[in-house]
């Protein structure tokens, strides 16, 4: 269940720059270990029509409904994706969506499961940064792959397929924290950086059965 119910639009940030926005029933507090100010800049539970001005879907079969933002598979199998698409790869078997916009030093809150059959050796995933900072998503935890390669692994925050997880990622040049289920781990590391990209990247299980599931999403520029 959400612990609140609020839909929060900006119309221009950033490169669009912050003008207006609407807000329905409180804004959610800012709470932070990196930070100690935090600007809430995009927040969503889905209870609304589909945002793209923030959301930028890579497959085509994403839809929100009953509260909650969707994506699954364009094709049931290979076979007919290549038929369609006359193509072998990117064949949409996976749901694939980015999170624009996001602020140089942020703080984001986010609730999701990834549903499927069996874990994939690169999914499921979220990309802090496109092909930037990997967070392999494992049973029982992650594989977390920094920007020039160092891997950190957890198996301790209780990540599994088909149940609801709450992700915490806060995110400065060179410091980074991510709390999944309550379990957090903070890195210090001089390979923690965007590399001027400013999204997330969420890929789902590739099969007939993967879905994504997102119940909300909160972010905040930080400082």
């Amino acid at each position: 269940m959400k612990q609140s119910i609020f839909i929060f639009r900006i119309l221009n940030y950033a490169s669009l720059g912050i003008l207006a926005a609407q807000l329905h029933a409180g804004t959610p507090a800012f709470q932070s270990e990196l930070f100690s100010k935090g600007t809430l800049v995009y927040a969503d539970d889905f209870d609304g029509e589909f945002n793209r001005e923030w959301w930028q879907p890579r497959t085509k079969n994403w839809k929100v409904k009953d509260g909650v933002l969707i994506g699954a598979p364009d094709y049931k199998n290979a076979e007919e994706a290549q038929k369609a698409l006359g193509r072998d790869h990117h064949l949409g078997l996976g749901p694939v969506i980015r999170l624009n916009h996001l602020p140089e030093s942020f703080v984001c809150h986010m609730r999701f499961k990834y549903e499927g059959e069996t874990y994939q050796a690169a999914r499921p995933k979220l990309d802090i940064g496109h092909h930037i900072n990997n967070l392999f998503f494992r049973k029982g935890g992650y594989s977390l792959k920094l920007s020039g390669g160092e891997l950190i692994e957890d198996r301790q925050s209780g990540f599994e397929l088909n149940e609801w997880v709450d992700l915490i990622i806060e995110l400065r040049e060179g410091k980074l924290l991510i709390e999944l289920n309550g379990h957090q781990r903070f890195l210090e590391h001089e390979q923690v950086s965007m590399k001027s990209r400013d999204e997330f990247t969420f890929k789902a299980l590739d099969g007939s059965s993967s879905r994504l599931v997102i119940d909300y999403v909160r972010l905040w520029k930080a400082e």
